[in-house]
């Protein structure tokens, strides 16, 4: 009888160490599905790049259907290392974005194929600028623009939110008579430094594969031993003033959770700007596109966004 205890209790015990062993994520990708309540309008020209009117860029945005009074809006940046990728990458987030009651806004921008740094960060704030030249037709509140964006779009959305007034990143696109300063600025693993140890020895590695380095290819073929300058100046930790924003930033805590920031919350810190940071449990790169960590990254932005754009 003891014997027989011993295996039930065993059996028991066998059941209860299942249940409890942790179950794999959910990396099912996340569809453009969430079209409840959400009105969209894809392709709107929002800016030309030449001289001639020849070359434009278009933006999708999203918006709940039947709001009422202005409503606040987010910008985001797809991600890609800024040499692909294109709107619809963001299209699920931005879709559940307008759903919590936000004007969502995802603009192109021109790839390092065809300009270098800083033509991309000259479209991001085209973008923005467009947003409150637009304001009215969309029911947008000018007051209430926050930045988003993930991996190299975290970059972009970061160099938005620290050059707020920055004249010299502005660039020739339309609306110039409309600021393009943020309330509030969003990094999804995005690199704040690009001088940062990692980064160097990243290219380094690099040097001599037939495929080179992203963020060489955004530098223009620049190296970092050879053109600090260009990377200093590239890099948003370089920018962090007394204009920048509230910025949350998110990481996959399987993706160097916490390691490209350090430096900017020590800047943040100094001027008094308030900064937040979610760990992702178990999360990759890219952890937005996939079910399991979808609707925590939605809820910690809404959650941001709530607080600091009032």
């Amino acid at each position: 009888m003891k014997h027989l205890a011993l295996i039930a209790l065993t059996s028991v015990l066998f059941v209860e160490i299942l249940a409890a062993a942790p179950a794999q994520p959910n990396r099912t990708k996340v569809r453009p599905t969430f079209t409840e309540g959400v009105h969209s309008e894809g392709s709107v020209i929002y800016t030309f790049v030449d001289e001639k009117h020849r070359r434009r860029l278009t933006l999708d945005l999203y918006k709940p259907a039947n709001a009422k009074g202005p409503l606040p809006a987010i910008v985001m940046f797809f991600g890609g290392g800024w040499q692909n990728g294109r709107p619809g990458l963001f299209a699920p987030l931005a879709q559940r974005l307008a759903q919590r009651g936000y004007v969502t806004v995802v603009p192109e921008y021109r790839l390092s194929g065809e300009a270098p740094f800083p033509a991309a960060v000259h479209d991001c704030k085209a973008a923005v600028r467009w947003i409150r030249a637009s304001a009215k037709r969309f029911g947008i509140d000018p007051n209430r623009v926050a930045s988003l964006g993930g991996s190299a779009g975290g970059h972009l959305s970061g160099f938005v939110a620290t050059t707020n007034g920055r004249d010299e990143f502005e660039g020739a696109g339309e609306h110039t008579d409309f600021s393009s300063a943020v309330q509030a600025g969003i990094v999804l693993c995005g690199p704040m430094d690009l001088l940062d140890d990692y980064m160097i020895t990243r290219i380094r590695k690099s040097a001599d594969a037939p495929e080179g380095d992203a963020v060489v290819d955004f530098m223009g073929g620049a190296l970092p031993w050879t053109d600090p300058e260009t990377y200093r100046t590239a890099s948003p930790l370089t920018h962090v003033g007394k204009s920048t924003p509230p910025m949350l930033f998110i990481d996959g805590e399987n993706d160097r959770a916490g390691e490209r920031y350090p430096k900017m919350w020590a800047k943040m810190d100094e001027l008094g700007i308030p900064h937040e940071f979610v760990k992702l449990p178990r999360a990759p790169h890219p952890f937005w596109v996939y079910e399991e960590w979808f609707e925590p990254t939605v809820n910690a932005v809404d959650t941001f966004l709530k607080k600091h754009l009032k």
